[in-house]
């Protein structure tokens, strides 16, 4: 299974990071953001097959694909905030973090605004 193959180099990266951090505390930083690029380097092939398989519903159950691409948008944010934001703690800069975790709320919730209208509009012309 590659889950194991990606658990074993994510715990390698990780426990260089933690003897470098009292060697040379720059150079852990950069292991552990290396260590965290190759690990989602390492699943970029799932976001394409999930990418596909989405549209592919979305496509048989008649949605426009700029909700598909909307709904994407809103997961790469989320997952994008929370790398960083993960990665930004690990630094040591909590207040930062927290920082960038309310930016890509708020970013979500301007995203999705197109598609809170239309359901308002949607709800509105049933009930009128």
């Amino acid at each position: 299974m590659e889950i194991f193959k990606i658990a074993a180099f994510a715990l390698t990266a990780a426990f260089c990071a933690v003897v470098l951090r009292e060697v040379k505390s720059e150079l852990a930083i950069l292991v552990a953001v290396a260590g965290g690029v190759l690990v989602l380097l390492s699943v970029v092939d799932y976001f394409t097959d999930i990418f596909a398989v989405i549209s592919n519903i979305a496509k048989s159950a008649g949605l426009a694909t700029s909700v598909v691409m909307l709904l994407f948008k809103v997961i790469a944010v989320g997952y994008i905030t929370e790398f960083s934001a993960s990665v930004i703690d690990d630094v040591g800069m909590p207040s930062l973090a927290d920082k960038v975790t309310l930016a890509g709320k708020l970013i979500i919730v301007g995203v999705s605004l197109p598609i809170v209208v239309k359901l308002f509009e949607f709800i509105a012309g049933m009930l009128s």
